[in-house]
């Protein structure tokens, strides 16, 4: 069952969708028995809504937001938060600034004026803005001396070069230490007037956090997010030598679909039964048939116009002969005999069974129903999605096994003690 708005049934407990504005819409769900809520806010601007002068503004602004407002000041804040003995984190993703928490129900309107108020009232002081400009310069070296964060940080710039897609996250050194006070201000008013989403789901006092929404995100107009599909370079290969690593870490990637895609479950499916467990085709391959691999694992990322699937995995550099011929072996097996039966059940009682065993914690259940606010517009039940995986059969999933297993069409990133000479080489013979 979905909705565009009103309520929908979830097991047990009541899921609400209201739009109060133009520029804010709540989703929430009611759980009585649990003692405490989860809450999110979801601001629509991410890092691939930044120029590549202004690359890291976001999350630049995210940092900010817990430095100081109108009112109070950055120790004021955190004192506060740690007073109400709950958990309290922000994040910036390619897409959304987000804002998440965790409190007893008993503390749901200091909760929500906290948020309002640093999101609605944070200073962006200049002094502050430089300290914390050099928080995230750590923070970007730190990702650079982390093996798989750069070999993924080179896959996405190679797969999307010319799309904001393909940037960091945090933004460059370069990009970071240029963002000036009065830019970034003007930029943290451009994010006040992006579409939100607020998520709820546990136990308070709904009715209340209407009211306090209607007073304090009272917009009358938003700013509605204009972007451009990117241009994906399949088939190419990129390499950073690093000598300092003992390792390879390598990427595989390809293009994928977006959120709401008909082939979203399809895709699922295919690349948990590729890498998702240990019964997948690339764990059993790589890792235990020889123990070529000390890590592999599948992923998907999906946006709002579309999305990325692929592989990653570590391993010795002498190995590396021996991982590609698997992996020609692997792929050769799929594109010939595609998945069998037993296979697609796994990875669909897998997937069914993650999913279940998250609805035991308020905050997974609130970014689920985020997800589904944020990307489809139409809420899914639970329900819904156990059934849309388990109505997935072995003939959907192997007729989309030739858009997403040809070698010529993956781009690769490798990041360790190897030169471009070194894995062109052998990754010719994979294309063979």
């Amino acid at each position: 069952m979905t909705t565009r708005g009103g309520l929908i049934s979830s097991e047990k407990n009541k899921i609400t969708l209201a739009t109060l504005n133009p520029a804010v819409r709540i989703i929430a769900e009611k759980i009585p028995k649990f003692y405490s809520f989860s809450m999110g806010v979801f601001i629509n601007n991410g890092s691939r809504d930044e120029s590549l002068k202004d690359g890291g503004i976001t999350h630049l602004i995210e940092h900010m937001l817990f430095k100081g407002t109108s009112r109070k000041s950055a120790l004021e804040i955190v004192k506060m938060m740690e007073s109400l003995g709950g958990a309290f984190d922000a994040y910036t993703t390619k897409e959304n600034l987000i804002i998440i928490t965790k409190f007893l129900s008993e503390h749901i309107t200091l909760v929500f004026e906290l948020i309002a108020e640093i999101l609605l009232e944070s200073k962006i002081d200049s002094r502050d803005l430089n300290k914390e400009k050099s928080v995230v310069l750590e923070e970007i070296k730190s990702s650079s001396d982390d093996p798989g964060d750069s070999a993924f940080e080179l896959f996405f710039r190679t797969l999307m070069p010319d799309h904001s897609l393909g940037r960091p996250i945090a933004g460059t050194m370069e990009s970071v230490k240029q963002i000036e006070s009065m830019h970034a201000k003007r930029h943290y008013r451009k994010l006040m007037n992006r579409e939100i989403v607020i998520a709820l789901s546990g136990n308070y006092d709904y009715d209340k956090i209407v009211s306090l929404a209607n007073q304090r995100f009272a917009m009358e107009k938003v700013d509605k997010i204009k972007r451009t599909m990117p241009s994906y370079r399949l088939g190419k290969i990129e390499v950073q030598p690093r000598k300092e690593f003992s390792q390879v870490h390598f990427v595989f990637g390809t293009k994928g679909v977006e959120y709401a895609a008909p082939q979203h479950y399809q895709l699922s499916i295919m690349n948990t039964a590729l890498g998702g467990g240990m019964s997948s085709r690339l764990f059993q391959g790589l890792r235990e048939k020889d123990g070529l691999v000390y890590h592999v694992q599948s992923f998907i990322d999906f946006y709002c116009d579309c999305g990325v699937s692929g592989f990653y995995f570590i391993c010795d550099k002498k190995n590396i002969p021996k991982v590609v011929r698997r992996l020609k072996t692997i792929f050769k097996d799929i594109n010939g005999r595609g998945f069998s039966k037993e296979e697609i059940d796994l990875a669909k009682t897998y997937l069914s069974g993650n999913l279940l065993l998250s609805l035991e914690s308020s905050t997974s259940r609130m970014l689920r129903l985020a997800r589904e606010a944020v990307y489809s517009r139409e809420i899914a039940t639970v329900d819904d999605v156990v059934a849309r995986i388990n109505s997935v059969n072995e003939k959907e999933i192997n007729g989309i096994i030739k858009d997403y297993f040809d070698p010529q069409r993956y781009t690769v990133a490798a990041v360790g003690p190897i030169t471009e000479k070194d894995i062109s080489s052998i990754l010719d013979d994979l294309k063979t």
